[in-house]
């Protein structure tokens, strides 16, 4: 069975009218909301980027940021509820922080939760990596360390599982050189519809490595990079997708012929509306967007994805016979357009079904957003 994805991550928007050369401090304290005790050791970063840092033993934090830009910044401590908040940082200040965290309440009901490291568990977990890391050639040569942490939650009634971590998933992804630390939020397949939800916050720590090995992973990144959803969405707001390699159809469903797609290209620029501040657009259409990035050809491992009969070994398939990659995006409501600035930030990435190869793009092949081609 394959699962379309709707994936909740937050993303950071670099504003390039800014010096380069500005710095952000955000200092602060994180306590108990209850007690109102310090909490030492809690992790604080901001969301998707390679900026963070503990509190120390006061509880106290410090982050030093370099570039402008809109950010969610996220406070965890094991054992209490998620704490995030969207910051903008458009010029050079010192903001301070109290931070009062709420103590987390699991209330499992009559769900089913399966045991730990037995037979189901092991199945359970290996459906999740694939869901979650993805099947990509990336994918394989990303490791969960602590996967011992994860449990699983199967509700009979609705026939779906949900995946949770009571702490921070720590993940080696030796393909694009990072380590993450990845708070899970939510994770749920939903058998009967046949699709997967997740969302989390993610923070990188770049790995260390010689300077071929730093080379290897530096084109690596360039290529996840290229051809994902914050891409598109960068070419789209400087109106760019020819120049950058993208081609746009419109699609509908009709009825007894399937989704037709129009053959004409389609002048997505011409859609956008101002978005509810000046470095933002909003989006909103009928139907299917097709994407197709013509400058990467589909990779071998998505070919064997999308083919239900695939035996599950990577095909040496000629490049003759692959395609460039190709996505869709739908609304998931007429009411609520996509909102995105320019560089491809996503404020309510929810908002659209993602297919195809976005679909099959998953944590193993993200960046953090504030990497640049070096």
């Amino acid at each position: 069975m394959r699962f379309s994805l709707i994936v909740l991550f937050s993303y950071f928007l670099a504003l390039n009218s800014f010096s380069q050369t500005n710095v952000f401090k955000i200092s602060g304290v994180v306590r108990d909301a209850n007690t109102r005790e310090t909490l030492p050791f809690a992790n604080v970063f901001l969301a998707n980027t390679t900026y963070g840092t503990v509190t120390n033993e006061v509880g106290e934090f410090n982050l030093t940021i370099e570039r402008p830009g809109t950010y969610d910044l996220i406070v965890k401590f094991v054992g209490f509820e998620t704490y995030a908040r969207s910051i903008q940082l458009l010029t050079p200040e010192d903001i301070g922080f109290e931070i009062n965290l709420i103590p987390e309440s699991v209330n499992l009901g009559s769900v089913e939760v399966v045991a730990k490291k037995d037979a189901e568990w092991k199945s359970r977990l290996e459906q999740f990596k694939r869901l979650f890391l993805g099947e990509s050639a990336n994918a394989k040569k990303c490791k969960i360390l602590n996967e011992e942490a994860i449990d699983f939650i199967y509700d009979e009634q609705s026939n779906s599982l949900e995946a949770f971590s009571r702490e921070p998933l720590i993940i080696e992804n030796k393909a694009l050189g990072y380590k993450l630390t990845y708070l899970l939020e939510e994770f749920v397949v939903y058998y009967r519809q046949s699709y997967t939800r997740f969302y989390g916050f993610p923070v990188f720590e770049p790995m260390e490595g010689g300077k071929r090995k730093q080379a290897n992973w530096d084109e690596a990144r360039l290529e996840a990079l290229n051809g994902s959803v914050e891409h598109f969405f960068k070419a789209l707001y400087h109106n760019e997708l020819d120049e950058i390699g993208y081609e746009v159809q419109m699609a509908k469903d009709v009825k007894g012929f399937g989704r037709v797609t129009d053959g004409r290209p389609v002048d997505l620029f011409a859609m956008l509306e101002p978005g509810p501040t000046p470095i933002s657009k909003k989006l909103n259409f009928e139907g299917y967007v097709y994407i197709t990035y013509v400058n990467e050809l589909e990779s071998p491992e998505f070919m064997d994805w999308k083919n239900p009969f695939s035996s599950g070994k990577k095909a040496s398939v000629p490049k003759k016979y692959r395609k460039p990659q190709q996505s869709w995006i739908s609304m998931v409501s007429e009411e609520e357009p996509i909102v995105f600035e320019q560089n491809g930030y996503v404020i309510n990435p929810i908002a659209f079904y993602s297919n195809g190869y976005w679909g099959f793009e998953k944590i193993a092949d993200i960046v953090p957003t504030n990497y640049e081609k070096k």
